[in-house]
């Protein structure tokens, strides 16, 4: 029996758990906690107050530590997090605790082996397919940006995950009615090209909203005053669509696509439906190969943290 504690720290929110793993790969979950990242004056103390509430176990009892962190991870022991003053380093904690594996993961990556899961992950079918074994598997998903990773299972438990910072890369508006929005944007938020994050995100819709009816509102007020036909949901869908269809396309996703995130984990509706369906496969040149691709919307918010009790276990050396 191993022991994994995990930890899923966003900007505004951080959130922990326990993990027990038998010998037969089965996981169980022990106690968990949400903790509101700026309240702590700095990352080591944001541990410190987790790993006396997450479980009733000493520190030296766990078998391994994941912290997985949104952003590049540096030489796999150091990260600068968007909208967090301070940096996240691993070094003290090995020091603190040398009986404890301790790793330092992208928040996607951590994503993308929770989508390895067969029972524990509950799905939504946005479009059905043939995943090819062994092939590459795409994970996106809009929250306060756009998250990216691949991943792609090889033998035995080995797993290859790579890391991405495609919601900064260039997004593209290519139909005529999205002329308007585009310089709205830019615009509104002073950026000096339209990126992903900017548009398919929780700010994103907001500001797809706002230019659609002169609404200023809060993502969550939008999906509470919109429905599956609204223009609103059309653009957003739209949108949705084409910067996974990017990725896809990137890094020829023909393992599959996990639809990640809050925007859309708690509104299903702005990505199953056939504004985002259309959009998706339409590719002048693979759109055989895009309606192949099984696309699953997550639906489990502690998909991080289970995909970091996945790398624990599988990188554990014992």
């Amino acid at each position: 029996m191993q022991r994994i504690v995990t930890a899923d720290i966003g900007g505004t929110y951080s959130r922990f758990a326990g993990f027990n793993f038998s010998d037969d790969k089965t996981i169980s979950r022990l106690n968990s906690i949400s903790l509101t990242t700026g309240s702590f004056s700095s990352f080591d103390d944001l541990i410190e107050c987790a790993l006396m509430h997450v479980a009733p176990v000493t520190n030296s009892s766990w078998d391994a530590m994941v912290l997985a962190v949104p952003g590049p991870v540096r030489e796999g022991v150091w990260a600068t997090l968007p909208n967090v003053p301070w940096t996240a380093d691993i070094t003290n904690l090995r020091k603190k605790m040398p009986g404890t594996e301790i790793h330092l993961i992208n928040d996607f990556v951590a994503q993308g082996y929770a989508c390895l899961l067969e029972t524990e992950l509950a799905r939504e079918v946005i479009q059905a397919g043939r995943a090819e074994d062994g092939g590459v598997i795409a994970v996106v998903g809009a929250g306060t940006g756009l998250g990216h990773c691949a991943i792609r299972k090889e033998a035995g438990d080995r797993i290859s995950a790579l890391p991405s910072e495609a919601g900064h890369a260039a997004f593209a508006f290519c139909k005529e009615d999205e002329a308007g929005f585009m310089e709205y944007l830019l615009e509104k938020t002073g950026s000096s090209y339209p990126h992903n994050d900017l548009v398919v995100s929780g700010a994103g819709l907001s500001h797809l909203h706002a230019w659609l009816t002169g609404e200023t509102l809060p993502p969550e007020n939008i999906v509470s005053r919109i429905g599956p036909e609204s223009e609103t949901t059309e653009f957003f869908a739209r949108f949705y669509a084409r910067a996974c269809r990017n990725y896809a396309l990137s890094v020829l996703a023909t393992g599959g696509l996990f639809i990640t995130g809050g925007v859309a984990m708690r509104n299903p509706f702005l990505v199953n439906n056939n504004y985002f369906r259309e959009e998706f496969i339409n590719a002048p040149h693979y759109r055989d190969i895009l309606e192949t691709i099984p696309i699953s919307l997550v639906c489990n918010e502690d998909v991080g943290l289970l995909g970091a009790a996945r790398y624990g276990m599988v990188n554990l050396r014992v």
